[in-house]
């Protein structure tokens, strides 16, 4: 049944899910997440973006879906949690590029999704640590938000990567579709197969 779904439209659908979700995720796990000084904050939104580029799907997408879909996912998520429109926005579109440019040196494995994802998220993280500097909405300093936000932010991530990772593997590689223009059928060919039809009507 999966065959026939598109990858992009799985790949939306599932960016929506996503963010609706990381709400629910802070808030149902808040007293762990958020337990001061340290804040840890889920990004499964993130993680499903960058799904398609760590499975070896992104081929199924052209490159400009893969990226409206993490301007679309940056600004629901600014919407919803932020408030401050443009940091998500524009961060998510950034981390998908950087990931992209990291996984066509790695071959595709878990252990490859593993490295693009971590390097992509703490750009990410650093991105958004510096954005809120400059509008002065953090009071940590970069030591202070490594060790008490961002650390323990890349360790709820990175659990819920190895939980979703086998299942989102599965669905992308499930609605792949045939990529029909790898088939070459010249002249030639066809000349051969229509006079071997021909014999074996006469025979």
């Amino acid at each position: 049944m999966l065959k026939y779904v598109h990858t992009s439209w799985l790949h939306f659908v599932l960016v929506y899910l996503a963010v609706m979700l990381d709400g629910g995720i802070a808030l149902h796990f808040a007293p762990i997440l958020f337990k001061t000084p340290m804040s840890a904050s889920p990004y499964l939104s993130l993680i499903i973006i960058m799904m398609p580029i760590l499975t070896g799907t992104d081929s199924q997408m052209k490159g400009r879906w893969l990226y409206i879909a993490a301007f679309l996912g940056g600004l629901l998520f600014d919407i919803f949690y932020s408030g401050i429109i443009g940091i998500s926005m524009i961060g998510f579109p950034l981390t998908v590029w950087a990931a992209s440019k990291l996984q066509a040196y790695l071959s595709h494995n878990f252990l490859s999704a593993m490295a693009v994802w971590f390097v992509s998220m703490s750009l990410y993280l650093v991105f958004d640590y510096a954005a809120f500097g400059i509008i002065n909405l953090t009071n940590l300093n970069f030591s202070e938000f490594i060790m008490f936000h961002m650390f323990p932010t890349l360790i709820v991530n990175l659990l819920i990567l190895v939980v979703i990772y086998g299942v989102m593997n599965y669905l992308y590689h499930a609605t792949r579709q045939l990529d029909v223009s790898a088939y070459n059928v010249d002249q030639r060919d066809l000349n051969m197969r229509m006079t071997g039809k021909s014999r074996s009507t006469r025979l």
